[in-house]
């Protein structure tokens, strides 16, 4: 199973979440900070059919880290990548990404924002079969109408392990390879935050730990903000810190998470406690 190198074997502590009325103090953005949604609520449907998928969350996601988003099925947490993305509009609150309120942009400037700023690794990968890997990790460049540095693909690619791979098309390649690809695909425009969503959730656990290590440093060694969205406790602890969610609330932080505290977390959830307590 995937498990995060050495330095989080010591000791952990679950925090709780911070009080509803933290907005105010979150909304003056510390430079510290990549990603910050403030007291941020969403809904779907209207009246007896209305579902409340967050409700008043308030978070950070500090530069230079891995955060894991964790929780029980339906918890939330997709939604909340999706809002912090600027994939999905919050019902209430504000999402802050390098001090940009997403929320106050058109749908043409956050589009834009988005492709500038932002790099996207899904499930699905979304990659495009007709294009080959070099193709496909400048593919953000290209709808952004700028000029493609090709050495910088290729240097892009070197850091994710498929040098070699650039000309082929994705359906030649393995699973791991391909989630590769959407890696490099990520960070070939510099952006300031990656949102990674249940990126090893398809692929076995040998090469979800390949995928996991090169995300993590993305962040160790190119200094890059990672967002991961997960259900799985072996993956949410290579990060540097994870928020469990639970029905649409934060309802904990744990600090230098390890797989067996998580699981209790979970475990706990379901059972209709808080995270972290006995």
């Amino acid at each position: 199973m995937a498990t995060r190198p050495d330095k989080h074997q010591s000791g952990t502590q679950v925090h709780p979440p911070p009080p509803s009325g933290a907005g105010q103090a979150a909304s003056s953005s510390s430079a510290a900070d990549a990603v910050q949604v403030v007291s941020v609520s969403k809904s779907y449907g209207h009246r007896t059919h209305r579902v409340d998928a967050l409700q008043d969350v308030t978070a950070s996601f500090a530069r230079g880290t891995l955060t894991a988003v964790m929780g029980l099925s339906g918890c939330g947490k997709s939604t909340l990548l999706q809002c912090a993305a600027g994939l999905d509009k919050p019902t209430a609150g504000s999402v802050h990404i390098g001090g940009t309120d997403l929320t106050r942009l058109s749908r043409r400037k956050l589009s834009v924002f988005r492709r500038e700023r932002v790099g996207f690794v899904f499930q699905a990968l979304n990659l495009v079969p007709t294009l080959s890997v070099a193709e496909n990790i400048a593919l953000p460049l290209r709808l952004d109408g700028r000029h493609v540095d090709h050495k910088r693909v290729r240097e892009v690619a070197g850091q994710v392990g498929i040098a070699d791979q650039l000309r082929r098309l994705p359906d030649t390649l393995s699973g791991g390879q391909r989630q590769r690809v959407a890696i490099a695909r990520a960070l070939i425009a510099d952006p300031w935050v990656i949102f990674a969503d249940e990126p090893t959730a398809a692929l076995d656990p040998y090469i979800s730990d390949a995928v996991l290590d090169l995300l993590r440093r993305a962040v160790d060694e190119l200094h890059q903000t990672v967002v991961l969205v997960t259900h799985a406790p072996n993956v949410a602890a290579w990060a540097d810190r994870v928020l469990l969610l639970h029905h649409g609330r934060l309802a904990g932080v744990r600090e230098s998470p390890d797989p067996a505290g998580l699981a209790g977390d979970l475990r706990r959830l379901g059972a209709g406690q808080v995270a972290g307590n006995a």
